[in-house]
């Protein structure tokens, strides 16, 4: 059966208050993917299309729209296998807090249900604020007739509920000209929601597949910044301060069960620090720092065993700088990056394609129109314009040119498949003539290595002049490679003056050693041939990793094709069953390759001379000599190579038919005809793992299977400059609550979209699938939420309305969305 991957980066806003309902959207993106997860993950193909998701989870949690999400999943498997998982989230302020608790659960399959209680109950200004800081009886008692006489109008527009009046009131009398909130009691808040997860399970419980990264990208500001060097032409270079800082942690699970996680419990305090310091909006919370953690810790006899290793990762510029980071303060990801999708964008570039991919990068924007009319209006005030230039305008700041870079990166992916798809024909005659004309000749273990070679030759002499192109990029590519590897091993490449010195000094060396430029021409008549003595080519064979990966990537999409060619009925699925254990096989070589590559680099011996290369700031091309002569015997990827031969022709012995098992052997010793067409189109991009990426949005505004009117009709936390849900209760009960409704509503949207024949064929009702888990929203959190009785109220009778089994009565249908609207959520 075909299968498909729908891959989510979600890209998470700043929004003060409104965290409580990005809370209510990321707990329902966790309940999607862990209805996937049990669907691939628990079920035998043979038992999916008659198991319920209750017959699987028995984990004490909350599941409510897990069993409908199931379903939906399980309608669509009837056509098309569709795998649901996020694995990459970039955040800021707010949406900074979200992404990291997410992160976590999807990472070690850990439940956000006791994250309801912090949302609601702790996040209220009486309970973030120090109790010296907080207004006594008989503190500031002119503000009171000041407050409830002159502001009463303006009470009235912007604090509606009596709760919010008065906890605005006690905020006004209390101290002034400080933070008024606490970041210990912040930080507290945070480490209690990070360590109510638990514990994570053994090995293999996580929501991400096997073989599949998570990256959280953290943006925050360092207040005081570090210097760093630009390279100029005159002067050479320039000193200049860097405020913009970010910080980065993952997950990887290898085949073998290996796991790398920084979302682990050993790594909670460097979350919490992250999740703090991205949401200390300027002016409420002290700046936060590293010593504010260490202090928390101590209090509560906890042990912080990864801070060195966070500390070194995660500000490797400061330190460089000479800037300790334990002395540095930083304030809100989003003073300069409230919408991180360069740094999301960047994180999903060269990911493992597997399967067919549905790139998705969906952000989450609680107020796309950020309170502010439309057209202009009146002249903004002197306060209001300091204030619109220093905070609102830059939070609020359009991403069209970032959506446009990735709309045009999307139509050079769609261009590049199109012109790969066009020379599939010639490639094929290429392979079946190094085959003598049997292209379905399968070979022993004995000949795979020599018609692997045979091919690299072929492909040489037949790509004549375009061969030298190829070859010299190849080449390039692969210095850049070392660079890269020297600069992350010896921790003192941070500015990118030293890593342009350190890639001229690799340049320089390769140059020494006859290996770039490529001393290689194709003759007239074809018959140059690259010879095994040539240095460009021993280079090539001890360290170009990436070709293998390229090799094994291509043989894994054409195995994907030849899904379509299984014929249906008993056969069938035994034939798709033996493609599937085919795939899993080439997935082990796939991971091997990497991980041991990557492995065998990280000795300690490597990282010696790795330092010592640039220990005295400059690098010289014997150096790098000493580095790739320790390192090519290490890496041994001809042994690896010989590896993967023999583990190739064992699985292609299988119960596959001769036809397909031929297409696979192919397409593996045939690869180079294929890598010397595609390498110039590609560039320096990663090879083979590039996808076209759509872009989604869950907001207010685009949700409106319920309600129409967008965040004004339904959110009460944007008032009050975006605080009006700290100040009440029931504002937080109610944008949560939406939360969860909005992201049910969208989600259903774009899992439809990325399979519309699946659902097609399957005859579900889209808009029955969203009535039941609107219903199941409501059921699960009625005795949660007991301040908006009358949202609960309202919101079934809206379900009645809009799903067609009750009509509104006359005369109510027109505050649909109006003025009924307007009420609900406190703000007529």
């Amino acid at each position: 059966m075909k299968e498909k991957e729908l891959r989510i980066a979600l890209v998470c806003y700043g929004g003060v208050s409104l965290a409580v309902y990005m809370h209510g959207v990321t707990k329902e993106i966790l309940k999607l993917v862990r209805a996937s997860r049990v669907y691939h993950h628990d079920l035998a193909r043979s038992h999916r299309a008659s198991a319920t998701y209750l017959d699987l989870d028995h984990d004490e949690r909350e599941t409510d729209t897990e069993e409908i999400y199931f379903e939906l999943i399980q309608a669509i498997g009837q056509s098309l296998e569709l795998r649901i998982f996020v694995d990459t989230i970039a955040g800021a302020s707010a949406g900074g807090i979200n992404g990291v608790l997410l992160a976590r659960a999807l990472a070690h399959d850990l439940p956000m249900d006791a994250h309801r209680k912090m949302w609601l109950e702790q996040a209220d200004i009486v309970a973030l604020m120090d109790e010296h800081h907080l207004a006594g009886r008989w503190d500031k008692l002119f503000m009171k007739p000041l407050f409830w006489g002159i502001t009463d109008k303006w009470l009235a527009k912007y604090a509606p509920d009596m709760e919010m009046r008065q906890k605005l009131q006690l905020f006004t009398r209390s101290r002034w000209f400080e933070p008024p909130f606490s970041g210990q009691i912040m930080s507290g808040m945070l480490l209690d929601a990070c360590l109510a997860m638990g514990e994570p399970k053994p090995a293999h419980a996580s929501l991400l597949p096997t073989g599949h990264r998570l990256d959280l990208i953290v943006s925050v500001t360092d207040f005081h910044g570090y210097s760093q060097h630009i390279p100029l032409h005159d002067p050479a270079s320039i000193r200049e301060r860097e405020h913009r800082h970010t910080l980065k942690f993952s997950y990887f699970q290898h085949a073998s069960g290996a796991t790398i996680s920084d979302f682990d419990t050993p790594h909670v305090p460097g979350l919490v620090f992250a999740a703090r310091a991205t949401s200390c909006f300027p002016g409420a919370f002290p700046p936060a720092r590293i010593g504010e953690i260490d202090a928390l810790l101590k209090e509560r006899k906890i042990e912080w065993p990864t801070r060195e290793e966070f500390l070194r990762t995660n500000f490797k510029p400061l330190i460089a700088a000479g800037a300790d980071p334990v002395k540095a303060s930083f304030i809100d990801g989003s003073v300069l990056n409230n919408k991180p999708f360069g740094e999301a964008i960047a994180a999903i570039r060269g990911r493992p394609a597997y399967r067919e991919v549905d790139r998705r990068m969906v952000y989450i924007d609680p107020d796309p129109k950020g309170g502010r009319a439309e057209g202009g209006g009146a002249a903004p005030g002197f306060f209001q314009a300091i204030r619109g230039a220093l905070s609102d305008i830059p939070r609020n700041q359009p991403v069209r040119d970032e959506l446009e870079a990735l709309h045009d990166f999307s139509e050079r992916v769609r261009r590049y498949r199109q012109i790969v798809a066009a020379t599939r024909p010639h490639v094929r005659a290429r392979i079946t003539e190094l085959f003598n004309g049997n292209g379905k000749k399968l070979p022993g273990a004995e000949q795979i290595a020599r018609l692997r070679n045979d091919a690299n030759a072929q492909a040489a002499v037949e790509a004549g002049y375009a061969y030298d192109a190829y070859i010299q990029l190849k080449v390039a590519s692969v210095l850049d490679q070392i660079t890269n590897i020297v600069a992350d091993l010896s921790e003192a490449v941070n500015h990118p003056s030293d890593r342009l010195a350190l890639s001229r000094a690799v340049e320089s060396w390769a140059k020494e050693a006859g290996i770039f430029p490529v001393k290689w021409m194709a003759q007239a008549n074809g018959g140059a041939e690259p010879s095994k003595e040539d240095a460009w080519v021993r280079f090539l064979r001890e360290f170009d990793v990436s070709f293998r990966v390229r090799r094994l990537r291509f043989v894994i999409r054409r195995l994907n094709e030849l899904y379509q060619d299984i014929e249906t009925g008993d056969e069938g699925s035994l034939h798709s069953d033996a493609l599937d254990e085919f795939k899993t096989s080439l997935y082990r070589i796939l991971d091997r390759i990497q991980s041991e590559s990557a492995a065998r680099l990280r000795t300690d011996d490597i990282r010696r001379i790795c330092k010592s290369i640039y220990d005295d700031g400059v690098a010289e091309p014997h150096e790098i000599n000493a580095f790739t002569t320790h390192v090519a015997p290490v890496l041994d990827l001809v042994g690896l190579d010989k590896d993967a031969d023999l583990h190739f022709v064992e699985m292609a012995e299988s119960t596959l038919p001769y036809d397909i098992r031929a297409e696979l052997v192919q397409a593996y010793i045939g690869f180079p005809f294929f890598d010397v067409l595609t390498l110039p189109l590609n560039k320096w991009q990663d090879l083979d793992d590039v996808d076209t990426v759509q872009v989604d949005r869950i907001s207010p505004e685009d949700a409106r299977s319920i309600r129409e009117g967008g965040a004004p009709a339904t959110l009460m936390g944007r008032d009050l400059g975006y605080f009006a849900a700290f100040f009440s209760r029931r504002a937080r009960e109610n944008d949560y609550l939406w939360g969860r409704l909005h992201a049910a509503d969208r989600l259903v949207d774009i899992v439809a979209s990325s399979a519309p024949a699946a659902i097609k064929k399957s005859g579900v009702d889209l808009s029955q699938i969203k009535a039941r888990l609107f219903r199941s929203i409501l059921k699960a959190e009625r005795k949660y939420l007991e301040h908006v009785p009358e949202l609960f109220a309202d919101l079934e009778r809206e379900l009645k309305i809009r799903f067609g089994e009750e009509k509104a009565p006359a005369g109510e249908q027109a505050l649909e969305g109006g003025e009924k609207s307007r009420a609900l959520s406190g703000n007529a």
